[in-house]
């Protein structure tokens, strides 16, 4: 292995793990609030989607990025309001956050794109 692979191998990682250590620093704030944060996986993935379908079909990448970070805080508002308010399961509340995600990211983009899973 040579260096230049080296290098590009770094860079690779340090790219592709930038999101996951956000989010790691999102559920390290959540952590010390007192909320156990388990949907961290499942409002990336909608603020991801919101944030790619937005800035596709507006053209917009701005808008895209607020549409994004508006899914992912009211995501995070309804897990503390179901943990905080309600007195619910906290690792419940998360999971069910992942599935909601999962299942909705899927549905809306096959109706607004005919790409199930995909964003133009």
């Amino acid at each position: 292995m040579d260096f230049l692979t080296l290098m590009q191998i770094l860079d690779a990682s340090l790219r592709l793990a930038t999101p996951l250590l956000l989010a790691c620093l999102a559920g390290l704030f959540s952590e010390r609030a007192g909320i156990f944060d388990i949907g961290l996986e499942g409002k990336m993935l909608v603020a991801a989607f919101l944030a790619g379908a937005i800035s596709a079909t507006s053209g917009n990448v701005w808008l895209g990025l607020l549409a994004g970070i508006g899914a992912s805080l009211f995501l995070s508002l309804v897990h503390g309001l179901a943990s905080i308010t309600f007195r619910g399961n906290q690792l419940i509340s998360g999971v069910a956050i992942n599935f909601f995600a999962a299942g909705l990211t899927v549905v809306a983009s096959q109706s607004w794109f005919g790409q199930g899973g995909r964003t133009p």
